[in-house]
């Protein structure tokens, strides 16, 4: 990984056969290689003349025009508020003022080329759109001249404008632009009384400087530069330091660059066991002869700061002023502290000094220093002692809220205007900070650079301004429609707000409410207030989709197209089923091999699936159901067909047809990229032409309403292509010249198609409109009369292809109530057993109708769900929240847990240590019963009050026909405190966990007169500490410790007929019944055997196995 020319496929197959074998530990080697991995994946910074042509082609036209959709900031000071983790917006690397014109600014970032201000950071412009270029990692101004400007890739070319970026032309010779060069340091010799001077590039690949503005490039000497200073006040004396293998070189010219002599008494000697790769270099003009040197490497006794260097003779002798007795390690707070580090105090060892460093002098007082790896730390007496400026965590450190800048600095720059105000910037993976007083306060300044990169993205339906995305090195960033600040017009709308923290890879919105998103956290809902934080909903942290920071390997949740709160995700090679939004899942299918990615539902057909699936890294497959998953069968392209090629693949499927679908195969390959089926996957037609054959394509959407109209994102941009064209059409018209298109979808609401990737969200009108298609979900297909025992109304949601501005709705309800309504959303209660019909028609603005009916949508049974005379529930099975039991989540959702001592006692928690939910009552309900005779029930709680922390506990009851609910049990605090139980009991295995058996009678008029029941346990969070509750029992107070075997199997589930049953020994002998799904009785009989073998002929359609003693059992036969 680390030598020159690496095998990319090599790396990553030993890369992951090691964590096989090994616990992923993050570190230096990891964090290195998951920026490797990415940038490989990322376009050559290089266009071929053909694509520049049809480029500068499409800039011309004028409909279907690309705009910016953000994020331009993250609304920075709702996310203090919130105290987000260590928000951001875009990854910058350099910045720079103009001497002359301080009000001139520019800046470098990783993925989104160089921007430009002229009102001195407020505002921010990209100048190197039609450019091929993304990483800029250094930039020059002319100190005479702001309109003279130099930019450096991260990988590519040297480029310079004379007209402020209207105009760019490349530096160099045809050999001097043959070779791809990283740009460490471009910097401007200061002007001589003629106003001309050198330019000098410290690069990779050697030292170079021009004469005549970067026409011609020579280069000065060999080797791998980093970086590059000028004497303050002797313009004849220029530094650099060199790379030599492990260790640095300082170097210093007398002639103005034109030689240099190597080495200088103490600088760092790295000993066998070091390395000392890297240093940043600072001077400043109140000390014209003072260097100052910030050195990272590792020693034995550990990695991060290697030490802080001074010269007072020009460069000629160094010594080591900090930190400690010498290089590295062992860090002390105080003594020698790691100020390249993650912690506070300096204490922690590492950091990611191999990328992120920064140092700087103030110009009016050379003792103050700034220096910088993960935080910015400050030094007022010269770096024998350092403290912390801000740090990179929003709640830690004395002086963050006010000084606050994001993890990963790259650039700590000091700038003196004209007039001698002095400036500080500082640069970072979360964007730009900017200080008018020399650090001791600090404000964002970034508003308008389009640059977050975005490793997981996705918009809403009729909320297609509401966004969420994970990205790279900036948590999730979400938008909800003008409720956050910073916008594209205006700097108190329409903006995004940064959440989560780091590298975050998902982002989701639910079709048919587009208030719930969900995130590498799992589901959460938008707040609809600024200052209020979005708020967790249940969701099994366990069945979040497979991801990676591989192209081609981000696997999606899919919606069921009747349901938007059933949908699929591929976990691993496993795919799951949800009916409840996500709190608890049921395994569709194992696919073995190494994962499923692509995950497609015919809008039409939710029997029709299609699923992508890596079964090793040479071999990708396509797997296609018509049961709903029940069977597979293989739909992949033949070697014929895809011309040997086995490569990541994404799916998508036509609006209509089941049986048309298209696939791209996300490879570096050349042709072979889109294919389509017409005939489910039995045979596939390459659909790549010589105009797309050398792009990267990584992204596809269909148009529905379309004639075939199908999107396609690459590595540089977007083309389209439909059934009368015979080629792809590049799309591209106000994107910048190399675009990385990542994710693709269109916004029916809005007529347009969007991208996000590595600049941010863009979005477009559609090629063509699409014709009107009738469509609609709702938030559940099937209702128990029995259980809960108030039934609530379904809700239907459009998710028509239909423009929403003019658009109308018709829909019919057949034994519902209402049987008909009009409206976007709509609520209906059912109350008669069967199977009903559910017709939308939609007409748009010019009189255009569409209607679509989903046949026996809703399904009404009446069925009891427990065991008649009471119930158990322990936990230990897999599902959570169990069968028939469901959260009610104001604040966070009730988990499933494990028993530290003994793996399998499950216990449901509640986890009030890591989440602050303010009082919020959230419950966890059982499911519906019948309470006649019974006396009461009884729990068990485990729990230890936290300092001065007040948790409660609650347990409501609610009688069928009553809508408020009544106290049966409470405790608070300490008189929820169990004696003697360890206070971290959920933590770790240092103490004893103590259960507390709490039996609580039902009131007399509920044990008879009653016929429906539910109980809540309610959780009261204070933020103080965990709560578990167990072994619940209802229908007699007693424990649950002597109960075995509440678990028992049926399966296959769905079958055929065919089916296995196993039950605990204890229930031989006890009688079993079958109803369907009107309540009749179907099946009857006695347990003989602990393993029962069954042969059922009975019709399709689901039933419910009650053997007595145990929970009821769903059982679907087809």
């Amino acid at each position: 990984m680390y030598s020159d020319s690496p095998d990319q496929a090599a790396v990553r197959e030993a890369y992951e056969s090691h964590y096989k074998e090994n616990t992923f530990t993050k570190n230096r080697d990891t964090q290195y290689y998951k920026r490797w991995m990415r940038n490989a994946d990322l376009p050559a910074p290089a266009v071929t003349d053909e694509y520049r042509a049809q480029h500068a082609a499409a800039s011309q036209r004028i409909s279907g025009a690309w705009k910016e959709m953000g994020p331009w900031s993250y609304d920075p000071e709702v996310a203090m508020e919130f105290q987000v983790q260590s928000p951001g917006a875009c990854h910058v690397y350099t910045v720079e003022q103009s001497a002359s014109d301080h009000t001139t600014v520019w800046c470098g970032t990783a993925t989104a080329g160089a921007w430009k201000s002229v009102d001195h950071g407020q505002h921010w412009n990209l100048m190197t759109r039609d450019l091929p270029l993304t990483s800029v990692y250094s930039i020059s101004i002319h100190p005479n001249d702001p309109q003279m400007v130099w930019i450096g890739s991260g990988s590519g070319q040297l480029w310079r404008t004379e007209n402020g970026g209207s105009d760019w032309a490349l530096c160099g010779d045809a050999a001097y632009q043959s070779v791809n060069r990283w740009y460490r340091d471009v910097i401007t010799a200061p002007a001589d009384s003629s106003g001309t001077g050198s330019l000098f590039a410290a690069t990779n690949h050697g030292l170079w400087r021009t004469e005549d503005n970067g026409i011609t490039m020579e280069q000065v000497t060999s080797g791998e530069f980093m970086e590059l200073v000028f004497h303050p006040t002797n313009p004849s004396i220029l530094y650099a330091i060199q790379r030599l293998n492990d260790s640095t070189v300082f170097k210093r010219s007398e002639d103005g660059g034109l030689t240099f002599s190597a080495g200088a008494a103490g600088w760092p000697s790295i000993g066998s066991d070091d390395a000392q790769k890297r240093c940043e270099m600072a001077v400043t003009a109140a000390a014209p002869d003072r260097v100052v040197i910030l050195a990272s490497g590792s020693t034995a006794d550990g990695g991060g700061l290697y030490g802080h260097y001074v010269s007072e003779d020009a460069g000629l002798s160094f010594e080591f002023a900090c930190c400690g007795d010498g290089p590295g390690g062992p860090w002390e707070a105080g003594v020698n502290p790691n100020i390249l580090g993650w912690s506070e105090d300096g204490t922690g060892d590492g950091g990611q000094y191999y990328y992120d460093l920064a140092l700087d002098v103030s110009p009016t007082d050379a003792d103050r220093q700034f220096a910088a790896g993960i935080c910015v730390w400050r030094t007022l007496d010269g770096g024998a002692d350092w403290s912390i400026n801000a740090h990179w965590v929003t709640w830690a450190g004395e002086f963050t809220h006010d000084r606050y800048t994001h993890a990963d600095v790259h650039d700590i720059k000091f700038f003196t205007r004209t007039d001698g105000t002095v400036d500080l910037w500082v640069a970072s993976d979360g964007g730009l900070h900017y200080s008018a007083d020399e650090g001791d306060h600090m404000e964002p300044r970034m508003y308008g650079i389009h640059g977050t990169d975005f490793w997981g993205w996705q918009a809403g339906w009729h909320g297609p301004d509401v966004m969420v995305g994970g990205t790279y090195h900036n948590g999730t960033l979400i938008r909800n429609g003008s409720l956050y600040h910073w916008g594209a017009e205006d700097d108190s709308t329409g903006g995004w707000l940064a959440e989560l923290a780091g590298d975050n890879y998902r982002g989701f919105i639910n079709p048919g409410d587009p208030t719930i998103g969900y995130h590498d956290g799992g589901a959460f809902r938008f707040s609809e207030d600024r200052f209020d934080r979005i708020s967790g909903l249940p969701f099994d942290g366990s069945k979040k989709p497979n991801t990676s920071y591989y192209l081609g390997e981000y696997g999606n949740l899919e919606w069921d197209p009747r349901c938007f709160q059933c949908m699929y995700s591929p976990v691993g090679s496993e795919l799951w089923r949800t009916e409840d939004g996500g709190a608890s899942w049921t395994l569709v299918h194992d696919f073995g091999g190494d994962k499923i990615i692509s995950v497609k539902v015919s809008p039409r057909d939710p029997q029709r699936m299609y699923v992508s699936h890596k079964q090793s890294d040479s071999v990708w497959r396509i797997h296609r159901t018509s049961d709903g998953g029940s069977t597979w069968d293989l739909a992949s392209l033949s070697f014929t067909e895809n011309g040997n090629n086995n490569k990541p693949i994404y799916l998508d499927v036509d609006a209509t047809n089941p049986d048309r679908a298209w696939c791209i195969l996300t490879g570096t390959q050349s042709g072979y990229k889109v294919f389509e089926t017409t005939d489910a996957g039995e045979s596939w037609q390459n659909q790549t032409t010589s105009t797309i054959s050398g792009e990267r394509v990584i992204s596809i959407a269909h148009q529905r309403g379309s004639e075939g109209g199908v999107y396609i994102g690459t590595t540089q941009a977007v083309y389209y292509r439909d059934d009368a064209m015979d080629d792809w059409l590049l799309y591209n018209t106000g994107l910048p010249a190399i675009n990385v298109c990542t994710f693709l979808q269109p916004d029916y609401c809005g007529g347009q198609i969007r991208t996000a990737g590595t600049r941010g969200v863009h979005q477009a009108e559609f090629y063509a409109p699409s014709e009107l298609l009738a469509g609609f979900m709702a938030d559940r297909t099937q209702i128990n009369l029995a259980s809960p025992c108030l039934v609530d109304p379904v809700r239907f949601v459009d998710v028509s292809v239909a423009p929403c501005e003019g658009t109308t709705y018709a829909w019919e309800f057949p034994g519902g109530t209402p049987s008909t309504a009009s409206g976007l959303d709509v609520s209906v209660l059912y109350e008669n057993v069967g199977n009903h019909d559910v017709t939308l028609t939609v007409t748009d603005a010019e009189g255009t109708s569409d209607a679509w009916t989903w046949s026996g949508m809703i399904e009404v049974v009446d069925v009891p769900v427990v065991p008649e005379g009471g119930f158990t529930e322990d936990f230990d099975g897999d599902l959570f929240p169990p069968p028939y039991w469901r959260l009610e989540t104001p604040g966070h959702a009730w988990e499933h847990a494990w028993d530290l001592n003994d793996g399998t006692n499950g216990v449901a928690q509640f986890p009030n240590y890591w989440v602050d939910t303010q009082g919020a009552m959230d419950r966890l309900i059982t499911p519906a019963f019948d309470p006649t005779g019974m006396t009461g029930f009884s729990f068990d709680v485990a729990h230890q009050k936290y300092a001065d922390y007040i948790d409660g506990l609650e347990v409501w009851g609610r009688p069928g026909g009553t809508e408020d609910w009544t106290v049966l049990w409470s405790a608070y605090g300490a008189d929820l405190a169990v004696p003697d139980c360890y206070m971290w009991f959920w933590y770790d295995t240092d103490g004893t966990i103590v259960w507390q058996t709490n039996e609580v009678a039902f009131p007399e008029d509920w044990q008879s007169g009653v016929s429906c029941l539910e109980l809540a346990f309610v959780n009261v969070g204070g933020y103080g500490n965990h709560t578990w509750i167990d072994n619940i029992a209802v229908g007699s107070p007693v424990g649950m410790d002597d109960v075995e075997g509440a678990e028992w199997h049926v399966f296959p589930n769905p079958t055929s007929g065919e089916l296995a049953v196993l039950v605990p020994s204890q229930v031989v002998g006890s009688a079993y019944k079958m109803v369907d799904q009107t309540g009749r009785l179907v099946w009857s009989g006695t347990i003989r055997h602990q393993r029962e073998q069954w042969a059922l002929d009975l019709a399709s359609g689901w039933y419910v196995l009650q053997v007595q003693g145990l929970t009821p059992k769903r059982l679907v036969i087809r």
